[in-house]
């Protein structure tokens, strides 16, 4: 009696562990886990969440001099890898400084965000497009753009 009550507990126990292995245990905030709550980022126009998470992903691989991560956030593009690497060696540097995102207005085609580095004339333009995943907020890198 003693010997099935013994492998009633533990079967209860295999299945209490095995029904919460799925769940995420880790309590990081999304923004920590993503590098984007280290950025020093001032916004100007009207970002859509899904557009000010886009720029975010994007500013945090360059920031981090992540290529291979910048191009995972691309939507297409077969130059997607070299244009990865051209941006993180050109704005990567940049990117550990404050930056200025300015986002153009929200078309379902496509937003356009021109981010200006401190102490740099020149502006990066991130060309965003709608993900087809259908997520109506879900915006991808256009990584065509050199």
């Amino acid at each position: 009696m003693k010997r099935s009550g013994v492998v009633a507990g533990v079967i209860t126990l295999l299945l209490l562990v095995w029904a919460f292995l799925p769940y995420d245990t880790d309590k990081t905030p999304q923004r920590h886990r993503t590098g984007v709550a280290d950025l020093d980022l001032s916004v100007t126009g009207r970002p859509s969440p899904g557009t000010l998470s886009a720029v975010e992903r994007v500013l945090a691989r360059l920031q981090e001099q992540d290529a291979d991560g910048l191009k995972e956030l691309a939507l297409d593009g077969d130059e997607a890898e070299d244009i990865a690497r051209t941006w993180v060696s050109e704005w990567g540097g940049r990117a550990q400084g404050p930056m200025t995102a300015d986002f153009g207005p929200l078309d379902k085609e496509e937003v356009t965000v021109q981010v200006a580095f401190e102490g740099e004339q020149r502006r990066l333009r991130i060309l965003l497009a709608p993900k087809d995943d259908g997520c109506e907020d879900c915006f991808g890198l256009m990584l065509t753009w050199k």
